[in-house]
């Protein structure tokens, strides 16, 4: 992935090869963008690509102009512009609230956290054989539950010294309840057995502070542009 600075896109690319990965995407790259299949989100590809030239834009929106179901994320520091550059080429905004952050791991603890309450269980389970083909030398999804209730969840997959953090989500009922911290830190203890140096993640808006918290920063806003006649299609709903 090209564009920005080289730490930008060193991130950029570091956290699609894991994000893909943790979710078992096709994925694949071209000049200037990286692409998964996305059959769970909008069954079409969905492009990547690092504060683009004009030109690479240019390229890249013929792309993705050509099914109404693509869509770009940009992730970069000039959303004005991107967006300028979109309404160029026959596509608009849907997003600019996530953010592309991360995190030295050194600085996070390696213990798994002590949950307090004897009716919650903490399960944490491998994904994929011994044998798996993944470019992640591990991936791990984990869930707080009660019973038979996920009370939060959450996945992380090593990929080289990078540990990238993916769906972290917790249930609408058991919001503000300290699960989703409980959540990270299980994740963060599970990926500090490997060698792991940084950590990188997309953060909603809603997760955003939960990890300010925890020492992790900013790295680039993301900006997710679409094909004019899906934003009318989002408009229908």
């Amino acid at each position: 992935m090209t564009g920005g600075s080289t730490e930008l896109a060193h991130y950029a690319t570091e956290w699609f090869a894991g994000w893909s990965a943790l979710r078992s995407y096709q994925s694949r790259s071209g000049p200037g963008f990286l692409a998964a299949l996305c059959p769970d989100r909008n069954g079409d590809w969905e492009y990547f690509t690092c504060d683009p030239t004009p030109t690479d834009f240019a390229a890249l929106a013929a792309e993705v102009t050509a099914s109404s179901q693509r869509a770009l994320c940009v992730i970069g520091p000039d959303v004005h512009r991107y967006v300028k550059l979109a309404h160029q080429y026959g596509m608009g905004m849907v997003s600019t609230s996530e953010r592309l952050m991360v995190c030295a791991m050194e600085t996070q603890d390696n213990q798994d956290p002590f949950l307090g309450d004897p009716e919650l269980t903490l399960v944490v389970k491998k994904i994929g054989g011994r044998h798996s083909d993944s470019i992640c030398q591990a991936r791990f999804s984990a869930a707080i539950v009660r019973g038979q209730t996920v009370l939060a969840s959450g996945r992380v997959g090593i990929y080289g010294e990078t540990a990238v953090f993916d769906e972290l989500k917790t249930a609408a009922p058991h919001r503000r309840r300290g699960f989703g911290m409980l959540m990270m830190k299980t994740l963060t203890a599970r990926s500090l057995d490997y060698p792991v140096r940084t950590g990188l993640l997309v953060a909603s808006t809603g997760g955003q502070s939960l990890y300010y918290k925890l020492g992790w920063r900013t790295v680039s806003p993301v900006t997710v542009l679409v094909p004019r006649e899906r934003l009318a299609e989002m408009a229908g709903l």
